[in-house]
């Protein structure tokens, strides 16, 4: 058995209350990794074309990686599963402790496929598997969900990922969540594991890490990984930042710098961006830091409403779920976007995605496509901070109007219609991360956001639209952690399983396959019901504004760049004008076994 790896998955009948151990698959893991490539080829070697997202027959997958617990930054996991709210392939990630616990309790990952009858949580402590009664806790949030466990099994160090109401109620940008805090928040995992009837997936291990083919080696790095966040050119950048202020110092970094979506993707800079930043979350609101496992960047500030009507409610406001319930939703109130976030963490609600609805919703009531009757009385101005949290409630609980948002873009917009599509700030059904589609890519990638959000497998998510993000989450390893560069993780990757991976040669090799992979699943299942992908890879109207304000006045993209971007991307990731991946690229990435379910789904036509 290759090092890092514990050599196993556990997988979980739900209909008929079985379990089995499924041996980890040497070719499959040296060639996709772990986490996130891992769990993709699970997907397509279990499920069938046409699975449904929300039927028994789909899996859920949540999975660690070959360096999960081994430096800070590689507690982190990941979710994948066909998604409810695309009808793509759906993937998310979360830090937290939980992903750690599951490899030292002997597993490299869960699978959850068919439906319980009744709620219920699974139980995991090393070789010992139980699947308990959650009728008790079905309808909790997620914070109270994670006590009841935790005093039933009465063990505090038991880690817990479970749903809150909106996974119960099948709500298309549902979440997964861990110890109240950590969000598996994309695409809707949440939906589909409330489809399966289980609540919570409770979990404790006592094994310790799975034996590494170079432990004196692993340690090396992780130390020098220490060292290298904590060094004195370090401190006066990212990670003085991420410890002072976190995620929130975004707000106005990204204003000045003209890239913000203040109201709606409206602007991208607005004059009142500073009573939301990460200063004023520290004078304000902020009472308690904490990091995942071993982590010593800290960028989670948990923050508490002290006075008015919210007061008590707490959260750890983070820049991609922020920046779409207060920037694109005109909200300038430090205590509404804490009391937002709170209702969003404790229902099990993707932050992110629901902020794109709101700002929709807000957009269409001001242009009078949407009535104050439509919207069962609500008063949806831009930055009605009441206005906001009780539509977000009513998504999470499908009551009224919310029933009609809860499934996401590709849902509703065709009952809304009138126009309503040039503003939706979404691609392929997943609303769009926050980063203006005009600016340059920050991470790297020679691309405007516009044609990384078009591209995206998952939808118009800010991530996984390059090699590195992919392996990121095929490591584990969390972007924010930033003590290992590319080569270094692969370092550790090789320390750890004893592959002699190379660099750059086999991580832009490895990078490439995972993309044409997730690409490849997603024709497999239609590509959402519009085929070729370059029908799906398309962006709303309101992408293509100019810029009137601040930082970005007289900023465009316009339809040419944008084209002329998304083909170049086809080109650069081995896929013809239409979005298809070569047949010769799929060989040569070692992907042939996908060229036949490629071609019955029409790729590459008749």
């Amino acid at each position: 058995m290759m090092g890092g790896y514990a050599g196993k998955h556990l997988e979980v009948d739900l209909t008929d209350g079985s379990f089995k151990n499924v041996p980890l698959d040497e070719w499959a893991a040296k060639t996709f990794i772990g986490g996130q490539g891992y769990a993709n080829w699970l997907l397509w070697k279990m499920t069938e074309p046409g699975t449904e997202p929300l039927g028994p027959d789909n899996l859920l997958i949540v999975s660690t990686g070959p360096i999960t617990g081994l430096a800070g930054g590689t507690d982190r996991g990941d979710a994948t599963f066909k998604s409810p709210l695309t009808g793509l392939w759906g993937n998310s990630q979360f830090g937290g402790f939980w992903c750690s616990e599951l490899k030292f309790a002997g597993y490299d990952g869960i699978i959850l496929r068919g439906m319980a009858e009744n709620p219920v949580f699974l139980w995991v402590k090393d070789d010992e598997t139980e699947v308990m009664d959650a009728r008790h806790i079905w309808g909790k949030g997620v914070a109270e969900t994670d006590q009841i466990i935790k005093e039933e099994l009465k063990d505090p160090l038991v880690r817990v990922l479970c749903i809150g109401p909106a996974g119960e109620n099948l709500c298309g940008e549902a979440s997964l969540v861990q110890n109240a805090q950590h969000y598996a928040a994309r695409t809707g995992g949440g939906a589909v594991m409330g489809s399966k009837n289980v609540k919570a997936i409770a979990v404790r291990g006592t094994k310790g890490m799975p034996p590494l083919a170079d432990p004196d080696e692993c340690f090396r790095i992780s130390e020098n990984d220490v060292k290298t966040k904590w060094s004195e050119r370090s401190m006066h950048r990212r990670t003085y930042r991420w410890l002072k202020f976190g995620p929130q110092a975004s707000h106005v970094e990204r204003a000045d710098h003209g890239i913000g979506i203040f109201k709606n993707f409206d602007e991208g800079d607005h004059p009142d961006v500073p009573s939301l930043g990460g200063p004023r979350q520290l004078r304000m609101c902020r009472v308690r830091d904490d990091s995942c496992t071993y982590c010593p960047v800290g960028c989670i500030h948990t923050s508490l409403v002290r006075s008015g009507p919210m007061k008590g409610s707490y959260a750890s406001p983070k820049w991609d779920s922020t920046a779409n319930i207060a920037q694109q939703t005109s909200m300038f109130d430090m205590n509404g976007m804490v009391y937002c976030n709170a209702i969003c963490n404790d229902l099990g609600m993707d932050a992110e995605g629901v902020g794109n609805t709101v700002a929709w919703a807000m957009e269409c009531y001001e242009k009078g496509i949407l009535s104050r009757e439509d919207l069962d009385g609500l008063d949806l101005t831009w930055g009605n901070v009441e206005a906001e949290a009780k539509l977000i409630w009513k998504i999470c609980h499908r009551e009224g109007v919310g029933d009609l948002l809860a499934g996401g873009f590709k849902h509703f917009l065709p009952e809304v219609g009138r126009g309503s599509e040039d503003f939706a700030m979404q691609s392929k059904g997943c609303g769009f991360g926050g980063y203006q589609p005009y600016a340059w890519h920050t991470f790297g990638m020679p691309y405007r956001w516009g044609v990384a959000y078009s591209v995206n497998d998952i939808g118009g998510h800010h991530n996984t639209a390059s090699a590195s993000a992919y392996w990121n989450n095929s490591l584990t390893y969390c972007s924010f952690a930033t003590g290992l560069n590319d080569r270094k993780k692969l370092d550790l990757l090789n320390a750890a399983t004893g592959y002699d991976l190379t660099y750059p040669e086999d991580w832009n090799r490895y990078g490439l396959r995972f993309i044409l992979f997730a690409r490849a699943y997603n024709i497999r299942e239609g590509y959402g019901g519009v085929m070729p992908p370059s029908e799906a890879d398309v962006l709303p109207k309101k992408a293509f504004k100019k810029f009137t304000y601040g930082a970005a006045e007289g900023e465009q993209m316009t339809v040419e760049d944008w084209l002329e971007g998304r083909l170049r991307w086809y080109k650069d990731h081995g896929c013809d004008e239409r979005g298809v991946p070569t047949k010769d690229a799929l060989r040569d990435l070692g992907l042939e076994f996908t060229i036949d379910e490629m071609e019955k789904a029409g790729a590459w036509g008749t």
